[in-house]
């Protein structure tokens, strides 16, 4: 019997090994399944080595504390992957939990594979010479990725993003809104400042800020704002009130990429939240704003050095989407440059035709391309006895 493992390290991994594995059992029925694993892998019927929740630890000081505990867990994940000999052990993500268990695994004769390229294009370059420590297979979400892989020794392979394959443009704006309770034919603007508490507090008030110098410029506008979690509401709520304008504020629980596709255009933190306004057809106003002494940590200390840090321009390799970082995260500015947009229909028009083909290079059907990427470099077969 064929015999597949996981290694996660959250629950978005989760959620992209189960889907991974529902493709690779239409392959192969047989396929026996064990894994690091959430809710998603567990109800899909896969064996649990352990839970993704004991793993679940953040904070440097917590890390620390809990560094025996990881280790050792680390080292009877390493026995009963052994144990069971797999015809390929999978990495999702999670990449300083799961590059070294993988070159742990590779020198014990796993055949590893690696899925969710780091960031190596944003920071700690030098972590290619992990990956190609660690696997010489490596599945990337986004296009541009491959090629910084070349002459390392690893076979980088683009399979498309899954949140393309389910985000998509909706197909009446107008219904949408009214089903909403919201005017449907008043400029709408979307306000994602991120989904964790410091963010939602640096960029909130500073895009509050904008919106209410947007609203003195142009007249009526309706603004969105999702929240991530149900607690945050209360302070999203009084911020609103100290720092946005007179009106009310339309708040949608736990649907950033809804806020985007009813909206004409958004200020959007730099991160996932980017991907899926391009996904969807929003032309956004990007900003970000770490202190400053993070910002000098990161460029010397963590290599970071990238020409753009939203993902739409990295995608198109040029400034397609305006990034406001550091010092011009101000509300003037983010409110003129998002002004700059909703004043020029050729631009939007242009963004959303640009939107659309970068959406479509990504849309690649994710679940069955790598299924059928994993079945084609290394084809499951019944097996006598020790490690292939």
């Amino acid at each position: 019997m064929p015999r597949i493992v996981f290694s996660i390290g959250e629950l978005s991994g989760d959620i992209l090994a189960a889907s991974v594995l529902e493709h690779l059992r239409k392959l192969h029925p047989d396929l026996a399944c064990s894994a690091v694993a959430g809710p998603a892998l567990r109800k899909a019927g896969c064996e649990m080595l352990l839970p993704v929740e004991d793993l679940s630890v953040s904070g440097l000081t917590e890390v620390v504390r809990h560094l025996p505990r990881l280790w050792r867990l680390r080292r009877e994940l390493i026995r009963g992957v052994l144990d069971q000999k797999p015809d390929l052990f999978l990495g999702v993500d999670a990449p300083d939990f799961n590059l070294g268990l993988e070159r742990i695994l590779r020198q014990r004769g796993v055949r590893t594979v690696h899925l969710v390229s780091p960031s190596v294009w944003a920071w700690r370059p030098q972590r290619v010479r992990q990956v190609a420590r660690a696997t010489d297979t490596l599945f990337c979400l986004f296009p541009f990725e491959p090629a910084y892989y070349q002459d390392t020794g690893v076979h980088a392979h683009f399979v498309g993003h899954p949140l393309a394959d389910r985000l998509k443009p909706l197909g009446n704006v107008r219904q949408a809104r009214a089903a909403l309770g919201l005017d449907p034919d008043r400029v709408t603007v979307a306000i994602l400042p991120g989904s964790r508490l410091h963010e939602l507090e640096n960029l909130g008030s500073s895009m509050m800020q904008a919106a209410r110098r947007v609203q003195e410029s142009i007249g009526p506008v309706q603004f969105l704002l999702p929240i991530a979690q149900a607690a945050y509401r209360p302070m999203l709520e009084a911020l609103w009130r100290q720092h946005g304008p007179n009106q009310p504020l339309t708040l949608i629980d736990r649907d950033g990429p809804a806020a985007l596709a009813l909206s004409d255009a958004a200020w959007v933190a730099s991160g996932t939240a980017t991907l899926e306004g391009l996904l969807v057809g929003c032309p956004m106003v990007v900003a970000y704003r770490v202190s400053a002494t993070s910002a000098l940590l990161a460029r010397s200390l963590l290599g970071l050095n990238v020409k753009w840090v939203s993902i739409p321009n990295l995608l198109a390799g040029e400034r397609l989407v305006p990034e406001c970082l550091q010092a011009r995260v101000q509300p003037q500015v983010l409110a003129d440059t998002l002004m700059d947009l909703l004043r020029n229909p050729e631009t939007v028009k242009m963004t959303r035709a640009r939107f659309l083909d970068l959406a479509h290079r990504l849309r690649c059907n994710f679940g069955q391309t790598l299924a059928s990427e994993l079945d084609r470099i290394l084809p499951f077969q019944r097996r006598e006895g020790g490690v292939g």
